[in-house]
């Protein structure tokens, strides 16, 4: 070795020492700017919808069954796991008035998209838009969500989305006060697998906390 680069290589590992040690020191300050930038890719990466597919049916009996089975702290169900719940917790008379439904996840927030046989719903209920809708129609229910008690979380609806145009939230809530049989002031009951006692909703997945973690 070349006795004249032996100061540079020794200024370069006391250089990277330094590094390591500082970064050691600021690590928490660290952390806390890299793990936000972390969640965004994240979240970017996960798709925010999804249907109910006979997969996303078995994974979504899986994660439940390892949350109370298993005593885990929580399990996250993606899009199509969360239609999968929201599509069990309707009667089958009440499913069968529904078609290609795609769930679509934001930040405590959910949105349905299907086609409904608008032919089941009383023409009264329609008003105006009785006369222009066909006998199924795409339509897009969306409305935050929130845990109401153990086994249950409340969907709070304030748009409803038919042949493309939205009624504002008071007229969204009216329609489905009258069209659906428990909803008061746009407000849904959705039942939560047995044992599960609350949900939260981001655009990345659907938490799910069992009763020993309140």
């Amino acid at each position: 070795m070349r006795l004249w680069i032996l100061p540079f290589r020794l200024l370069g590992i006391l250089a990277l020492s330094i590094l390591i040690s500082a970064a050691w020191l600021l690590r928490h300050e660290i952390l806390s700017i890299v793990r936000p930038q972390v969640h965004r890719v994240t979240d970017a990466l996960v798709p925010h919808d999804g249907a109910p597919t006979a997969t996303a049916r078995t994974h979504a009996g899986d994660k439940v069954d390892s949350l109370l089975g298993w005593s885990a702290d929580s399990v996250v169900l993606t899009a199509g796991e969360m239609a999968v719940l929201l599509l069990d917790g309707l009667s089958s008379e009440e499913r069968s008035h529904l078609d290609s439904v795609v769930v679509t996840l934001g930040d405590g927030r959910l949105s349905v998209d299907a086609r409904l046989e608008t032919s089941q719903i009383p023409s009264e209920l329609l008003g105006p838009l009785a006369g222009v809708l066909r006998a199924w129609e795409a339509v897009t229910v969306a409305g935050d969500v929130a845990s109401s008690r153990p086994g249950q979380a409340e969907w709070r609806i304030d748009a409803i989305t038919l042949r493309g145009i939205t009624l504002p939230p008071e007229a969204s809530r009216t329609l489905l006060d009258r069209g659906l049989p428990g909803s008061e002031r746009g407000k849904v009951a959705v039942t939560l697998p047995k044992g599960v006692a609350r949900i939260t909703v981001r655009p990345a997945g659907v938490a799910l906390f069992p009763e020993h973690t309140r």
